[in-house]
């Protein structure tokens, strides 16, 4: 027998393709001439930027440029220097079943480098970096009607229904004085971070503000090594198209930095050179509606054999944006010697992964803490520490959390003693957190005409049941209606709490 049935759906982001691919980077550099000789490397980098992602004939191309960076202590002046190179790749995956609106992740995480000096003023650099993509598409789930003829057990579940699912890549250029800081002749060490400060949405727009924070440590007198540093905030706001988006979808957003260049220009009116700042940015957004469904867990039907056939439906029930700020305290002693000034601290990688316990969403992940300093008799030295932190957001509703990112929003430091420093950095961890089920339900039920059930001879049964039996499962056992069971036998509860008689009537 064929039912005419109600469709109902409900929608949700499914990985096409979760991937990641090694890329090599090979270099090698030999200083401009105007550069003195290198004594003593302290620090080398390997930074990929991506460029452009296009996925079309089922191929997903990403290309871009890795920048390595190697900061020293030049031979004469015995101050802190930097040169860099940058080499392209570019990597392509197959992708089968994609969407034609797709969203596309793509993370870069350096692995290694090493760095040889083949002689002061020539390095031969190798390294490696994984290249992280992710493919999503929107996929629609169906929600299994019974028709009236069929006796079902229903559940009332909330369900997050995905309404919009967008992405825009944009840029954000600026030109930025230093103003009454001292002028910049050379780059040290430069890092970009973005956050979104609010996002509100409209039909079918989504109005986005949020900030840059570019910090630099750089020189200011390449003769005499002197330093000086810029942390400044710029903000944007971004206007995107995304269908299904409106004043009722609960939005989690995101915003990456894809690469980002910084290039020295002379200003004719001032004797300090302006900063170039050309960001590439991508917002992806993910808009829900939660309202309540009616799943189906068991059916029968009372005048014909049936079998009902299951699935497995995952569901999210609920969807909490997540933009948390997490405070964390380390002190790091030197080795060896004592510090007589410190010149600049930054994070080199951040790593952010959830999981749930009893104590509600938890935030695991390493900082990478890196610290330019002199020594007591005022040499560069760099020391490196790796610091595990632990955030908790009390959410017991919430079972699972995506992390999109975390960043250092602030870095504070004081030194505590000549060879100890306490650092505090505040982190910005960004994501959703949500509540998903794996509910086992019917899909549908096969009724076969043929094999009707042939009706009792008398009109009620007595039953004695045990604790624990489930009034639907008497029900279904005994060829009755749920209804009419609970008509002659009032029960609060579904499941029996103490043995009990019951009269059991006929159809």
């Amino acid at each position: 027998m064929e039912f005419n049935q109600e469709n109902r759906l409900f929608c949700t982001p499914s990985v096409v393709l979760d991937t990641v691919a090694e890329q090599l980077a090979d270099v090698d550099l030999t200083l401009p001439d105007y550069c003195p000789d290198i004594e003593k490397i302290l620090k080398c980098t390997l930074t990929p930027k991506i460029q452009s992602r296009t996925l079309s004939g089922g191929q997903l191309q990403i290309d871009g440029f890795c920048t390595v960076n190697v900061m020293y202590v030049e031979s004469i002046n015995k101050s802190v220097r930097c040169c860099e190179q940058s080499v392209n790749f570019s990597q392509s995956f197959s992708v089968k079943d994609a969407s034609d609106n797709p969203v596309i992740i793509t993370k870069t995480k350096s692995e290694y480098i090493n760095c040889r000096a083949l002689s002061p003023r020539r390095l031969v650099m190798h390294g490696a970096f994984s290249l992280y993509a992710k493919v999503f598409s929107k996929t629609q789930t169906s929600i299994f009607t019974s028709p009236d003829n069929i006796e079902i057990l229903k559940k009332t579940v909330s369900c997050a229904d995905l309404k919009s699912f967008c992405q825009e890549q944009f840029s954000v250029c600026e030109e930025i004085s230093v103003g009454e800081k001292p002028r910049i002749e050379s780059v040290l060490h430069s890092d970009i971070s973005v956050g979104v400060t609010d996002a509100k949405a409209v039909t079918g727009k989504l109005m986005l503000n949020g900030e840059l924070n570019l910090k630099l440590l750089y020189l200011t007198n390449v003769e005499s090594g002197e330093t000086g540093k810029l942390d400044y905030l710029l903000p944007f706001n971004k206007i995107i198209d995304c269908d299904g988006i409106d004043e009722n979808t609960i939005n989690c957003v995101s915003c990456d930095v894809m690469s980002y260049d910084i290039r020295l220009k002379n200003d004719m009116l001032s004797e300090k050179p302006s900063v170039i700042l050309d960001v590439k940015l991508c917002v992806t957004e993910e808009g829900y509606i939660t309202r309540e469904e009616e799943v189906v867990c068991d059916a029968y039907s009372t005048d014909f054999s049936s079998l009902p056939e299951f699935e497995q439906l995952k569901i999210t029930g609920e969807v909490i944006p997540l933009n948390e700020a997490h405070m964390e305290k380390l002190s790091v002693k030197v080795d060896d010697g004592k510090i007589s000034k410190i010149l600049d601290i930054f994070t080199d990688q951040i790593t952010a992964e959830a999981s749930h316990d009893d104590r509600g969403t938890v935030v695991k992940g390493k900082i990478n803490i890196c610290i330019l300093a002199l020594n007591e008799e005022d040499a560069p030295v760099f020391i490196e520490r790796s610091a595990d932190y632990e955030h908790i957001i009390p959410n017991n509703e919430c079972n699972c959390a995506k992390i999109s990112g975390a960043r250092a929003a602030s870095i504070s430091y004081r030194l505590a003693e000549d060879d100890v420093i306490e650092i505090r950095c505040e982190l910005k961890i960004c994501g959703a957190a949500i509540s998903e089920n794996r509910i086992n339900v019917v899909k549908n039920v096969n009724v076969f005409e043929d094999k009707p059930i042939p009706p009792e001879n008398f009109a009620l049964t007595l039953y004695f049941a045990n604790k624990g039996e489930k009034l639907w499962d008497i029900a279904k056992s005994h060829n009755t209606r749920l209804g009419l069971l609970l008509s002659e036998n009032p029960e609060e509860n579904q499941v029996l709490e103490a043995p009990k008689m019951l009269l059991i009537p006929r159809i």
